[in-house]
C-alpha cells in the first residue's frame, strides 16, 4: 500500500476509503517485540472519528496483555470520537490510561494540559526502570 498523500484533503479521502475497507496498512519501521515496555505512549489523529488504519496495523502487530496504553490524539472537534472504544478492542488485555485530546489549534493551554496529562499518569519526573 503506498504511503498517504501529504494534501489535506486527499489524504481525508484515502483516510474514509481505508476506515471503510478495514485496511490493515504495513507500517515500515516496527520494533521486534515491545517486551521491554510496560506503558505505550499512543498518538495518533482522530480520523473519521476513530483510529488512523496504521494504527490498528500497530496493535495488531503486537501482544500488549498486561500493558499499559496511554493514548493522545490531535481533532478538529471530535475529541476522541470513538478512538478509545477502537483501542480497547484491538488490545482488550491492556489497560487504559488517561487519554489526551488535543484541537488541531493547540489551544493556548497546550503546555499546561500536557503537563498535567503526565501527571495525571504518573509519566512526569525522572524516567522509570
Amino acid at each position: 500500500m503506498p504511503a498517504y498523500s501529504d494534501d489535506y484533503n486527499t489524504v481525508l479521502m484515502e483516510a474514509q476509503r481505508d476506515q471503510h475497507a478495514q485496511a490493515r496498512p504495513e507500517i515500515a519501521g516496527l520494533p521486534e517485540n515491545i517486551d521491554d515496555y510496560d506503558t505505550v505512549l499512543l498518538g495518533y489523529p482522530n480520523w473519521w472519528a476513530s483510529i488512523p488504519m496504521p494504527i490498528a496495523s500497530f496493535l495488531e502487530a503486537f501482544d500488549f496483555a498486561g500493558k499499559r496504553i496511554v493514548p493522545f490524539c490531535s481533532h478538529g472537534g471530535g475529541r476522541f470520537g470513538q478512538s478509545l472504544t477502537a483501542i480497547a478492542k484491538l488490545a482488550p488485555e491492556s489497560a487504559m490510561g488517561q487519554g489526551l485530546s488535543i484541537h488541531y489549534s493547540g489551544g493556548a493551554t497546550l503546555s499546561e494540559d500536557v503537563a498535567a496529562w503526565l501527571e495525571a499518569n504518573q509519566l512526569s519526573g525522572e524516567a522509570r526502570g
